[in-house]
């Protein structure tokens, strides 16, 4: 990937950071969405794409989810990151939404998944959205509640 398409994916990643909410008003995140980060990439080489996107639904779909442990908000960072048009609207997205969306975007249906080609340029796709939002996680000041006034 040519150093122009980094900057513009972390470009990217910034704004989709703070328009789904994983970075709050103030520009701060919960310590907890570093470690979201650091093994969604992991987790998609070990396991797969799909069973990783199915693991990050938990927490969106419940009324009272906040964005303190809320593994969905990474999937609408995704889905921001992956789908240009309709981004005004990923917030309110549940997650099962956010995973039929990416998937269907370039792979055409689930049923696609089974044939290597399609899922394997979405997977390079996603581990490159990844790799961009974990860079632009670390321009946010992280709030960590365990250290003494709550800043890492």
């Amino acid at each position: 990937m040519s150093k122009e398409k980094q900057a513009e994916l972390i470009s990217l990643a910034i704004e989709a950071i703070q328009a789904v909410g994983i970075a709050g008003g103030d520009g701060r995140v919960q310590k907890v969405h570093e470690g979201y980060i650091n093994a969604l990439g992991p987790a998609i080489i070990q396991s797969g794409l799909l069973p990783t996107l199915i693991f990050y639904n938990k927490g969106g779909d419940q009324e009272e989810s906040n964005a303190e442990g809320d593994l969905s908000l990474w999937l609408k960072a995704l889905l921001y990151m992956h789908q240009p048009e309709g981004r005004n609207k990923i917030r309110q997205k549940k997650g099962h939404e956010c995973i039929a969306e990416l998937l269907d975007r370039r792979s055409g249906t689930l049923k696609d998944l089974s044939q290597e080609g399609p899922i394997k340029r979405l997977r390079g796709e996603v581990l490159q959205y990844v790799v961009a939002l974990k860079l632009a996680l670390r321009t946010f000041e992280i709030d960590d509640p365990k250290k003494k006034g709550g800043k890492v």
